[in-house]
Order: structure tokens, then sequence, then C-alpha cells
């Protein structure tokens, strides 16, 4: 049986794309998010602002590492219980025990994910830029280089290839305008604890969601 092939996978991928869809980008977008809770939770007086600024500092992949996520993981069967457990682990103090405060796992996850897809949509919005530029110096460049034309599957009457490089151009600008469009759906972060009432969080909970999805 032959395997779907997937855009961002090992053999057909660009590089930045599997970098951002990656286990290494991966974590530290979760990591962005924790680290971001903990600097809203430190704005509201909710915990010490040393370890607010500990949680940030230690926040990257250069400390937390996938592989001891994997160990935890193997242990717990939970990925952010694993996440989080393999994050306090390298912050120094009692800042560890500030991680993850109130936040439920999809919290951190779906955030993640806004996260990852904006840097996606970002290169591919770039791509298409490029893209079309191309396009249209094409088509400028050949808007009186004769081609035949095509209707039904077969010849019909002479067109220009420079026509035809402006009718992809229009269809780019689509595409463009589509990548924009989805980014009010994709773009959406969230925090609103355990079963989504934000009781975990506190009596400021609405604003430490706009703190952290802020910061």
């Amino acid at each position: 049986m032959i395997d779907p092939v997937c855009p961002i996978d090992y053999r057909y991928g660009r590089k930045e794309l599997k970098e951002i869809f990656g286990e290494t980008k991966r974590l530290q977008y979760l990591l962005d998010v924790e680290t971001a809770l903990a600097r809203a939770h430190a704005k509201l007086g909710n915990i010490p602002t040393k370890a607010a600024n500990e949680i940030t500092k230690k926040g990257t992949t250069k400390f937390v590492k996938v592989g001891r996520v994997k160990e935890i993981e193997a242990e717990t069967k939970h990925d952010i219980m694993a996440v989080t457990r393999a994050f306090a682990e390298v912050c120094k103090g009692d800042a560890g025990k500030y991680i993850h405060l109130g936040a439920t796992s999809y919290d951190i996850v779906d955030t993640a994910n806004a996260l990852q897809f904006a840097d996606s949509t970002d290169y591919l919005n770039k791509g298409l830029k490029e893209l079309r530029k191309t396009l249209v110096g094409l088509a400028k460049k050949h808007k009186k280089t004769v081609m035949t034309g095509r209707t039904h599957g077969q010849h019909s009457i002479p067109i220009t290839f420079g026509l035809k490089m402006a009718g992809y151009a229009i269809e780019v600008d689509r595409h463009l305008e589509r990548l924009f469009e989805c980014k009010s759906r994709l773009l959406v972060g969230k925090l609103s604890g355990a079963v989504g009432t934000g009781a975990a969080l506190g009596p400021k909970a609405l604003k430490l969601q706009e703190e952290m999805l802020k910061s």
C-alpha cells in the first residue's frame, strides 16, 4: 500500500515549513504560550514577577528538550503534562510550580496551534507574493508573444503567453485573499481553564486571558 504524500514530510516538504511543523518548533510554541501565561499572571499579581522572569528565561528548547518531554510522556501518557514537568525541572527555585497555573491543556495546545498557523501562513503569503511578482513580470514581457489558445481541451484561436501568465497572476491574487480571510478563523488563542468556565483562573480570568494573548 502506498502512503499518502504529506506536503511537509521529509522528502517533499520545504525546509521552512518542515521546521515550523517539526517537533522542536512545536515544543517552542507550547513553551511560548506557557511563558506568556506566567507573565500575565505576574502582571495581575497572581504570581511573583521573579518566578515569571525565570519561567520566561527557561522557556526555550535550549533548556527544555524534546527528548526529555518524550521520556516523561512515555511515563505519564499525557503530552502537556510532560511539557510542564520537563519545563519545571529546568526552572530555579519554586518558579516551576507556577507553570500552567489555572490552565487546561487545550488552552496551551490551541493557542500554540494559532502561533504555528501564523508562522506558516506568513511563509505561504510571502511565497505567493513572490510568485505573483514573477507571473506579472512574465505577463508584461510576453504581452505580444503569440501562442495557441485552448478550449475544451483542443486548439482554438491565438492568444498571447502574457495573457496566460496574467490569468495565473489573478488566480494567485485570489489565493492571497483567501489566505488573508482565513486568518480570522485560524489565528485564535484562548484561556478558559478546566471545562471552560474560567473558575480555576480566579476572578480576573477574562483579564488574564487578554494579557496572555497580548504577550
